[in-house]
């Protein structure tokens, strides 16, 4: 299964800083103790979930709709707090090299909010996303930092006898709407202002002029050898691997999801493009129409400084909204191959399953 890495650059806003710094400020300020305010799950069938990083305060904070401001579950490599040895009896050990680490319990089949954190002298990188725990499932999430960049990776954990193995869980950003307005990290989006013919036009052009010829250009044809050519010797070696014979209506079903998986991927860049153009157009309907004026290429109001800062951000969203689209395709591969594994019980067998 692929190795799955979501890079998350380092910020230096000090409005950023002090949103991100929430959880750590609560866990530092309320008295509470180093294993936070976070309570676990009840539920005997709750998921699990290690937090391992060796990025200074790094922290992990909880949010739902009761709790937009973030519940914290405790703190590593503070020099003046001690890390947590929060643990939850995991069944399966870390790594042999990981580094400190505080363990959880999450109410499975619930979507989760989770945001990780560290804070340097001069700088703060952290990154929001969600999930939804399975029950009874074990995962560990990493967060490290490396060539300029936060990494934060999330894994599902399963074991087979003393067969072990580490699945990647796709972190997609979906916000939570219910605690949108109620702080910095959920902002509500501003109304847009009413549509007239010139302020449509004006927006259509500005939009078609910010596209680079990377993105107006033919996605190339997919590296069909990485995704099915040899069909017949990826059967055979996955065979070999389980240990035991499949049916062909298995198969059959098998090779069918990554035909669904190999259309979503060739059309990636088009719902990138589709989602960098909605975005933008919805940013610039929120702006007056003098403001509007100001971003209009090559006219007698442009503002040349404000146009480059609004298409270089706009451009980061794009890259940004490229990743997401990979990452949703990915996770509804693997939400049909984990349901077809479920189905002929492979997972009881074959810890290199597919699972969600």
């Amino acid at each position: 299964m692929p190795h799955i890495k979501d890079d998350l650059p380092m910020l230096h806003s000090t409005t950023l800083r002090a949103l991100a710094a929430m959880p750590l400020l609560a866990l530092l300020l309320s008295g509470c103790s180093i294993h936070g305010t976070y309570p676990d799950a009840g539920e005997a069938d709750a998921a699990k979930l290690r937090f391992i990083s060796g990025l200074d305060s790094a922290t992990l904070a909880v949010f739902d709709a009761q709790h937009c401001a973030g519940q914290t579950t405790g703190i590593l490599n503070n020099l003046f707090v001690a890390n947590t040895a929060r643990r939850v009896d995991m069944s399966i050990a870390p790594p042999a090299d990981a580094e400190p680490y505080l363990e959880i319990r999450l109410k499975p089949g619930r979507e989760a909010v989770l945001m990780v954190n560290t804070q340097g002298r001069s700088s703060v990188c952290g990154s929001m996303f969600s999930y939804t725990p399975q029950p009874g499932a074990e995962y560990e999430l990493t967060f490290e930092y490396a060539d300029k960049m936060c990494r934060a990776m999330l894994n599902r954990l399963h074991q087979v006898g003393d067969q072990v193995s580490r699945s990647p869980v796709p972190l997609l950003s979906k916000g939570l709407p219910e605690c949108t307005g109620s702080n910095g990290l959920f902002p509500v989006t501003p109304e847009a202002q009413p549509d007239t013919q010139e302020r449509v036009g004006m927006i259509e052009r500005i939009i078609a002029e910010s596209l680079i010829e990377s993105m107006k250009t033919e996605q190339p044809p997919l590296d069909k050898t990485l995704l099915g050519d040899n069909f017949d010797k990826q059967i055979d070696e996955r065979t070999r691997r389980m240990g035991f014979t499949l049916p062909a209506a298995y198969w059959d079903e098998y090779q069918r999801n990554i035909d669904i998986a190999t259309q979503e991927l060739s059309t990636s860049k088009q719902r990138t493009l589709e989602r960098y153009e909605n975005e933008y157009g919805k940013y610039l309907r929120q702006l007056d129409t003098a403001e509007l004026r100001k971003l209009v290429p090559n006219s007698t109001a442009t503002d040349k400084t404000l146009a480059l800062t609004v298409n270089i951000r706009m451009l980061r969203y794009y890259r940004k909204a490229g990743q997401e689209v990979l990452k949703e395709s990915l996770d509804s591969h693997l939400t049909r191959m984990a349901d077809l594994d479920k189905r002929y019980a492979v997972c009881e067998r074959f810890a290199d399953c597919w699972k969600k």
